[in-house]
């Protein structure tokens, strides 16, 4: 029979390499980077597309100066960066001067478009952000072309939707190019109703934490969304479609309110916009 010591040093040693397990899956799934590509086809792209979405940063840092996602970014070789808010969380300064230099060295390198979560609502943000270079789309609209390819970006500053809520009362749609809709929360139908042909969205972090078979564990209270909740909240993650409008939800980067994700890294998304021949 095994000694008693010995028996207590393996238990102590097992529980150790249980510990060092669960911090390895938390650290690896809380801050590992990974880059998610999605492609979609239109007959308005002439020529090819790539556009990087970051959402949620929440005024995280990966690496020093934030320089692993801006090496991720440039990896990804895009032709424009958009930001679709909760770049940091209200009240935290230091955040918010990391989401700042972020987006100011992302503009000095490529067209950033940014539209504003509940956290990062703030006029005075804002206007840093365009004196950095960065385009503030607070119910804009603008075209951006890429070789023969004619986009047609709008933003808005919306967290919350009312019944009425109709894009037709801000803008009109311009149906001679491809059309983007930036906002911070999703409502898929009104933007299919509206008629862009994609829409790019953040805010659920995907729920932050995934379980297998039943994806987000929770979405603004509700829990297990994906499965019983309402349209407002069981859209979390990922490729959607109504009608002729593609919904894409980025999970973000950062955490809020609690530092942990499973099974849904922090990520960049790539949005690759090809023809269909």
């Amino acid at each position: 029979m095994p000694h008693p010591k010995k028996k207590r040093r393996r238990r102590w040693l097992a529980a150790a390499a249980l510990l060092v397990l669960a911090v390895a899956v938390w650290y690896g799934g809380t801050f590992w980077l990974k880059t998610t590509e999605v492609q979609l086809y239109s007959g308005k792209i002439a020529d090819p597309v790539r556009i990087v979405q970051l959402t949620d940063l929440h005024g995280s840092r990966f690496g020093a100066d934030n320089d692993r996602l801006v090496q991720k970014v440039r990896r990804a070789e895009p032709d424009l960066v958009v930001c679709t808010g909760d770049m940091y969380t209200s009240g935290d300064e230091q955040g918010r001067q990391v989401a700042l230099d972020l987006l100011t060295r992302l503009a000095q390198s490529w067209p950033v478009y940014f539209v504003n979560g509940e956290h990062d609502d703030d006029g005075g943000f804002a206007v840093e952000l365009q004196e950095s270079g960065v385009q503030v789309m607070d119910y804009e609209q603008c075209i951006v072309t890429v070789g023969s390819t004619r986009l047609c970006l709008y933003g808005i500053n919306n967290q919350y939707y009312s019944a009425t809520f109709d894009l037709h009362n801000a803008f009109t749609l311009d149906t001679g190019c491809y059309t983007i809709l930036l906002a911070h929360s999703q409502n898929l139908a009104a933007f299919a109703e509206f008629g862009v042909d994609l829409a790019l969205c953040g805010d659920s972090h995907g729920g932050q934490v995934r379980l297998p078979g039943v994806g987000a564990l929770q979405n603004q209270g509700i829990w297990f969304p994906e499965i019983a909740g309402p349209d407002s909240v069981r859209y979390t993650k990922g490729l959607y479609r109504q009608g002729n409008t593609d919904l894409f939800i980025s999970s973000g980067l950062g955490n809020y309110p609690v530092p942990i994700r499973f099974l849904n890294r922090p990520e960049i998304a790539v949005i690759e916009l090809l023809s269909p021949t």
